[in-house]
């Protein structure tokens, strides 16, 4: 159940060189991704058009990529180029492009109608590595359904639960965040004031006292997550994220379903210190590994329940009401692809006789 008509995060820029290609399963697919001596950056279909050899195998050379069975060398946009031994290139012999951009250190990828594919989709996440934004970033291989990652990202409950030594925080349980639906997604906002920091803000922001806490997330359909949270000294005038010297992370969680049952999942965590020492960018990163440690953890152990007994529903609490708005935009996104692509049977009108 994916939505093949959006941008997902196929790679970091920086994984996807002009000496080897990249094999990577995208939303059940095999796409190979490789980046010219030119510096061009190219997604095809991993499978060469004459003996289905992976090209994720072959060679990088100059003006395309070169399969290692027999030869059949392809351009960027996966028009065959050249067949050792045979000077006619039949128009059939090409594999499939998809449309690839290289933005904010993410090579992003549009596995649907590739007439479809708006750059303009792209999210925002230029904060990451931007002057005055030391950022860890991260990747983790998960062994779950993206949904059920979203449905962790999109539910600060747990939080005081699951991550007692980094992003914990006693007034979570008890906090609702405003829910409010856009046409791209959802957005949450919270604030929780005169409240302990949590152990990563504690010691990222330098904070000596209770703190103002905030953050403003958008779930950006189908599978990516912004996070922008942050706290600043209790009782301040104004509101918390507009205070001098408050701590502003600007989170990013970037999911791009592999199959059914396992996620690539990128992130990126700008920092703004509130104390300009950028040396602890280290620390930070640390914290969120940890944390992003635990959720898997247990993720990825609710996903060997759910398949060990599929007939079993999960029951709701008041808290799910964000990951149930994803969830049925998703779902309402997915139909709407089926039926966009669903092939017309002509109706064949039986002829009446007297």
């Amino acid at each position: 159940m994916f939505i093949r008509n959006a941008w997902y995060v196929a790679a970091t820029a920086s994984e996807v060189g002009a000496e080897r290609p990249l094999g990577r399963t995208l939303l059940g697919e095999k796409v190979v991704l490789f980046r010219t001596p030119q510096g061009q950056v190219s997604a095809l279909e991993d499978r060469c058009c004459h003996r289905l050899a992976p090209l994720s195998l072959g060679d990088i050379e100059e003006g395309g990529l070169r399969c290692r069975y027999h030869g059949m060398k392809f351009d960027a946009s996966g028009k065959c180029v050249e067949i050792p031994g045979q000077s006619e290139i039949p128009a059939a012999m090409c594999v499939r492009n998809f449309p690839l951009v290289e933005r904010h250190g993410f090579l992003w990828i549009w596995m649907g109608d590739a007439s479809l594919a708006d750059e303009d989709l792209i999210v925002d996440c230029h904060w990451n590595n931007a002057p005055g934004w030391p950022t860890a970033s991260g990747y983790i291989h998960y062994k779950a359904n993206y949904q059920l990652i979203a449905d962790n990202l999109l539910d600060f409950s747990h939080l005081t639960f699951v991550h007692k030594t980094t992003l914990a925080n006693a007034g979570f349980p008890n906090s609702r965040a405003e829910v409010e639906p856009f046409d791209r997604g959802i957005k949450l906002t919270r604030q929780i004031l005169d409240c302990d920091p949590s152990p990563l803000h504690k010691m990222a922001g330098g904070f000596t006292g209770r703190v103002d806490f905030w953050n403003r997330q958008i779930w950006w359909l189908p599978s990516v997550f912004e996070n922008w949270a942050g706290s600043a000294v209790a009782g301040g005038e104004g509101p918390p994220h507009e205070r001098p010297g408050a701590l502003h992370f600007r989170h990013f969680s970037l999911l791009t379903p592999e199959t059914e049952k396992s996620t690539h999942y990128f992130w990126i965590h700008p920092c703004d210190f509130p104390h300009g020492d950028a040396s602890l960018i280290d620390a930070v990163g640390q914290g969120i590994q940890t944390a992003f440690a635990e959720d898997r953890w247990i993720i990825e152990e609710q996903q060997q329940v759910m398949d060990q007994f599929p007939d079993v529903k999960p029951k709701g609490l008041v808290s799910d009401v964000a990951l149930n708005r994803v969830r049925n935009m998703i779902q309402q996104l997915v139909n709407k692809e089926a039926v966009a692509t669903r092939p017309v049977i002509p109706v064949v009108k039986q002829g009446v006789t007297s």
